[in-house]
């Protein structure tokens, strides 16, 4: 394949690739930790995220995870059924079910959390607390910004 004279020299992987390369390892190893409260990583992130955004919607959720409604339908019934969350009816609108834990939920969500923070202060230990807030940052700047654009979102 013969190469563009005026392209820029290789950098080495995309960013993509990379982030993708923390993501995958991360996501190993949260599930392998989170298995003795019988949630897997996204049900984890689901309850910590409604633990702290209490009443949200099944449709907010969705939104928020980048999966369709009828995914989140699932994972939030097989949490339910496991008694780690609630839905409740809205007081305005019948048709919306909001979401809330369980003092089940709660308690896995605490003992999880303890686990997860542990974990990531391994994981990102080669970094100085200056360069994991810089790293933080930029994260937050990218999810705010993808959610914002939802890109790939027909």
């Amino acid at each position: 394949m013969p190469t563009d004279p005026t392209a820029e020299p290789f950098d080495g992987p995309s960013t993509t690739y990379l982030v993708s390369q923390v993501h995958h390892p991360l996501r190993n190893i949260s599930d392998a930790l989170l298995k003795p409260y019988g949630v897997t990583g996204i049900q984890f992130t689901v309850l910590s995220v409604v633990a702290h955004r209490n009443g949200l919607s099944s449709a907010d959720l969705s939104r928020r995870f980048y999966v369709t409604p009828q995914s989140m339908g699932q994972l939030l019934s097989t949490l339910e059924e496991r008694g780690l969350l609630e839905r409740k009816e809205d007081a305005n609108n019948r048709r919306i079910l909001r979401i809330g834990l369980t003092a089940a939920g709660c308690k896995v969500v605490e003992a999880g959390t303890r686990d997860m923070a542990r974990l990531e202060e391994e994981a990102f230990s080669s970094l100085s607390a200056k360069e994991l807030k810089t790293l933080r940052g930029l994260l937050r700047t990218l999810v705010d910004d993808l959610r914002q654009r939802r890109m790939g979102a027909s």
